[in-house]
């Protein structure tokens, strides 16, 4: 019982960083005639405070200190549904502006960063069979967890953000852009029940439940 649970929670994740790398390479057909960049600039036009800038890497985060979306290179000048709704979910988590926001601040530049914590746990899952490793394991399963509930309850609030904005300002397929964003939620949901998963797991070695 307890090496199934172990592979569920690690396939969870493997699932959720798979289905990620899946939605954002096989979306790659135009949706509209604008660009990341002005999408995401006319979506925050009365956000005076959040800049935009392009990001010479392959990622699109928002800088929580400096208040900066930076948009990668594909996504700037692209226009396919994954360049245009990735820079949308950066929009809508800088304007909706969850009150997690302001701790994460203090810690990391961007919430992408979180993302190295499901890569750990699922190595300290795969490596722990005893009670003294689980005794360790535990505060970082629930470290984990835990900021991937927030992760979560951030997305949603940008979600619903973005529900209320798409229509009233921009051009796009709202539709395509909001499943597209409910995937991203969905991902995360899939890293939180690994998470949680793993802690049972931890608990029935410590236990010495079989």
């Amino acid at each position: 019982m307890l090496m199934i649970s172990m592979y569920v929670a690690n396939g969870l994740i493997i699932i959720a960083f798979l289905w990620y790398l899946i939605l954002v390479l096989m979306n790659n057909k135009k949706i509209t005639d604008s660009d990341g960049f002005n999408t995401t600039k006319d979506i925050l036009s009365e956000y005076d405070s959040i800049n935009i800038i392009e990001n010479k890497s392959i990622f699109t985060v928002y800088n929580l200190k400096r208040k900066v979306i930076k948009i990668a290179s594909k996504r700037y000048y692209g226009n396919s549904l994954s360049d245009i709704a990735l820079p949308l979910m950066e929009a809508g988590i800088s304007a909706s502006n969850h009150k997690s926001m302001d701790v994460f601040s203090k810690v990391l530049s961007n919430l992408k960063k979180l993302y190295v914590l499901p890569i750990i746990i699922f190595f300290v899952n795969s490596a722990t069979y005893n009670i003294g490793d689980a005794r360790l394991a535990i505060p970082l399963a629930t470290i984990c967890a835990f900021a991937s509930y927030l992760l979560i309850e951030i997305k949603t609030d940008a979600y619903f953000w973005l529900e209320k904005n798409i229509s009233k300002k921009l051009k796009i397929d709202k539709e395509r852009v909001l499943k597209y964003i409910k995937q991203l939620i969905t991902i995360d949901k899939l890293i939180f029940f690994g998470e949680l998963i793993m802690i049972i797991r931890f608990v029935a070695i410590i236990l010495g439940i079989s």
